[in-house]
């Protein structure tokens, strides 16, 4: 823990840490603010809206011209009307805390990792570059110790931004809107079901930590092995943001199944949701990215065990 506690002083003792901290919290105010500003109150004569819309709907269903499938969709929308109306549940017009930080838990995703990645390209690379790496190895420490202090640093930065972000989201969103939450519901197999949206949010926050971590650990691999940040940081974030496409290109080949972009968005398994390619199951995506996290990491500690640092 001393050899982390060290590279913790060390991270924040960037001015880049400090930023990236401020504008995960700057996406937290500033979005709410517009939200608070464009929010639409529910209607007080809402009944009548959804009464008047389902009769819309009934005449689209007795339209000769309306398609099977788009008769499907609008009989599924009155039922919906219908449950509401009877069980006094309006429908949502405005934000609650709920949406809200659901709204946050998005943006967060893709900022938080991009941030660590950045941190994980560097940590190593930026010893190479700037020679210290040399005075580093000459202390009485074993090589993986320190290298695996860097990836524990990394991996609690991210976290932190994580976690304060999420923490910062929920104040202000009970300020902004109180606890109310909203009553989203949906139909699954026929029968109306209303959804849980704590159950809802904390599924897609776990399941979001995967992409976190893989992400994580391939940046951290090139920038030890290339000793380049900047390479480490663009094939990383190429890959993360290109991925679902690659994967849609490769979906007819069996192949498709084995590459491990296709298995780093777990959130492709949450509840509603379907997996990019069809058979694959949430146990197989995770053993997928424990062997190739497992991968990533003997490559990193292997390279970087051997590495000559004297030229």
């Amino acid at each position: 823990m001393k050899y982390v506690r060290n590279e913790w002083m060390k991270l924040w003792a960037k001015k880049s840490s400090w930023v990236m901290l401020i504008i995960m919290l700057l996406l937290a105010i500033g979005p709410a603010a517009l939200m608070k500003y464009f929010d639409k109150p529910v209607k007080e004569n809402w009944q009548e809206t959804l009464q008047q819309e389902n009769i819309e709907y009934q005449n689209m269903l007795q339209d000769e011209a309306t398609l099977a499938e788009d008769k499907a969709y609008f009989q599924e929308l009155i039922v919906m009307n219908e449950y509401r109306l009877a069980n006094d549940i309006p429908p949502q017009t405005s934000t609650t805390i709920d949406s809200f930080m659901d709204f946050v838990l998005d943006l967060s995703r893709m900022f938080v990792t991009i941030f660590t990645v950045v941190v994980a390209a560097g940590i190593v690379s930026s010893e190479f570059s700037t020679g210290t790496i040399k005075m580093l190895l000459t202390r009485p420490v074993a090589r993986w110790k320190i290298l695996l202090s860097k990836l524990v640093t990394t991996i609690f930065y991210g976290l932190f931004i994580y976690v304060v972000t999420l923490v910062f989201s929920a104040l202000v969103g009970v300020i902004l809107w109180g606890t109310t939450v909203s009553t989203p519901i949906e139909m699954i197999d026929g029968v109306i079901k209303e959804v849980n949206v704590w159950e809802s949010y904390f599924e897609m926050l776990a399941l979001s930590f995967s992409d976190f971590f893989m992400s994580i650990f391939l940046a951290f691999m090139i920038g030890s092995v290339f000793s380049s940040s900047s390479l480490a940081v663009g094939l990383t974030l190429f890959i993360s943001f290109m991925g679902a496409t690659v994967v849609m290109l490769l979906s007819k080949y069996e192949i498709a199944k084995y590459i491990w972009i296709t298995h780093t968005d777990l959130t492709q398994y949450a509840t509603g949701s379907s997996p990019m390619i069809e058979g694959l199951t949430l146990p197989f995506s995770l053993t997928m990215n424990v062997i190739y996290a497992a991968l990533f990491l003997v490559v990193t500690f292997t390279f970087f065990m051997k590495r000559d640092v004297t030229a």
